[in-house]
């Protein structure tokens, strides 16, 4: 019997995730990756509250983890996922996607071309469907995350304006 749980993504997320893992639904995170720690470090008993139903399927925006088996803690008792390990999971989820996407496009050969081609074709490549929303979703990402090594947070040469209120 396998136990699951469940997270909020956000489509294009989640669309990253199952291709990431596969391709597969639910979803097998590996073993001793750094989502399968923290599923470990914040699962705990199920609640002792009578009226506690605990979860068979996802709701509209949610994803079905499968629980991967744990040297340390045995899943068959440990398997109910708190909000703050959901967020910290989710978090998780986050911070690998957008490091893929940095290291991915931020190259030599991405900074010559078109944005718009490279982030679609980047999008492709990682399973995501390449619709208006997720396209400006990844793009305004890509663009924040540009802005941190541009002088001044900018991202164009343009000089601020002169009638600058100080």
């Amino acid at each position: 019997m396998s136990y699951s749980v469940f997270v909020t993504l956000e489509p294009y997320m989640e669309q990253w995730l199952r291709h990431e893992c596969g391709d597969e639904y639910p979803i097998r995170v590996k073993r001793g990756s750094a989502e399968a720690d923290i599923l470990e470090l914040w699962l705990t008993k199920p609640p002792k509250d009578p009226n506690w139903v605990p979860q068979l399927a996802p709701l509209p925006g949610q994803v079905e983890i499968i629980l991967p088996y744990f040297d340390r803690k045995e899943i068959r008792t440990y398997n109910y996922l708190s909000k703050r390990g959901e967020i910290c999971l989710r978090a998780c989820f986050k911070n690998r996607f957008r490091v893929q996407l940095w290291k991915d496009l931020h190259t030599i050969g991405n900074v010559i071309r078109r944005n718009d081609i490279a982030i679609s074709e980047w999008m492709e490549k990682h399973g995501i469907e390449d619709n208006d929303k997720n396209w400006n979703t990844i793009a305004k990402i890509l663009q924040r995350k540009r802005a941190v090594y541009c002088p001044g947070g900018r991202l164009t040469d343009h000089h601020s304006s002169k009638h600058k209120k100080k």
